[in-house]
C-alpha cells in the first residue's frame, strides 16, 4: 500500500504496475480511495488505490 497526496504521481505507479505486469494479470477493477487529515476540509491529501486482479495461467 503506498500514500500520497500527489493525484498525477499516484496514477503514474499504478500505470506503472499495470505495465510491469501486463501479459500476467487480468485486472477485475481498480479503487480509488481519497481520504482528508482534517474532516472539516474538502481538499483531499492521501490517495489509495486497489487493484483488483487474477493471475494469468
Amino acid at each position: 500500500m503506498d500514500r500520497t497526496p500527489d493525484m498525477e504521481a499516484f496514477e503514474k505507479k499504478v500505470n506503472d504496475f499495470l505495465k510491469e505486469n501486463e501479459g500476467k494479470i487480468q485486472v477485475r477493477d481498480i479503487k480509488y480511495t481519497a481520504e482528508s487529515p482534517n474532516p472539516n476540509n474538502s481538499v483531499w491529501k492521501n490517495w489509495t488505490a486497489m487493484v483488483i486482479y487474477e493471475i494469468c495461467k
